[in-house]
């Protein structure tokens, strides 16, 4: 089994420490977001993932959130144009093991999943992933983001969802200033009360 040491780094960078001999801390923030996500997943943001049911993970990835939520017993689908280590290059992960299995896809595999709350970590500020509610039929989002500085915003989200919840995350590489968070979000009926 591959060993998790995403927490333990997180906490020598804290402690003013190199996980890694050698290297400073830009590097070590790269090579972790390279090898486990931009976000780190704390037990509260899980939990609410988890609360949410079945899911559906576009963007995953090396498929660290989906591994750790797999692990706390969430059923979860997990979608990448281009899953690390495979034939696409992914320009956000090196090529590097997965730490659960990630299908080959984006948002257009979301019109097959209307049943399951949508997850987006962290989706590139430039990637076409700020359109995937056009796609998406389903009732739940869960969307992890800095409203539009380093993640893409999502279109029709506030025209169509209304917030639930929302928490801070720890991003490795936040905007200054701007706290990223966990915000959960459930479709708006015509008459303007929550799905």
């Amino acid at each position: 089994m591959r060993a998790d040491h995403f927490e333990r780094s997180l906490e020598m960078l804290d402690r003013g420490e190199a996980p890694r001999s050698g290297e400073d801390a830009d590097d070590i923030v790269r090579a972790l977001s390279s090898e486990y996500a931009y976000v780190f997943p704390g037990d509260q943001h899980l939990a609410m993932i988890a609360d949410l049911g079945p899911v559906i993970e576009i963007g995953a990835g090396t498929g660290y959130w989906a591994h750790r939520l797999r692990s706390a017993g969430v059923d979860i689908v997990a979608f990448d144009q281009a899953p690390p280590g495979g034939e696409n290059i992914n320009r956000y992960h090196s090529p590097t093991p997965l730490w659960t299995h990630v299908e080959l896809g984006d948002q257009t595999v979301l019109p097959a999943y209307p049943d399951r709350a949508l997850f987006l970590c962290w989706p590139p500020l430039y990637s076409s992933l700020g359109n995937s509610l056009a796609y998406y039929h389903g009732t739940t989002v869960a969307y992890i983001g800095d409203g539009g500085y380093c993640t893409a915003r999502l279109d029709l989200l506030h025209e169509t969802f209304t917030m639930t919840a929302a928490v801070p995350v720890r991003a490795l590489d936040p905007h200054p200033g701007f706290t990223p968070m966990l915000t959960i979000w459930k479709r708006t009926l015509a008459s303007g009360e929550p799905a």
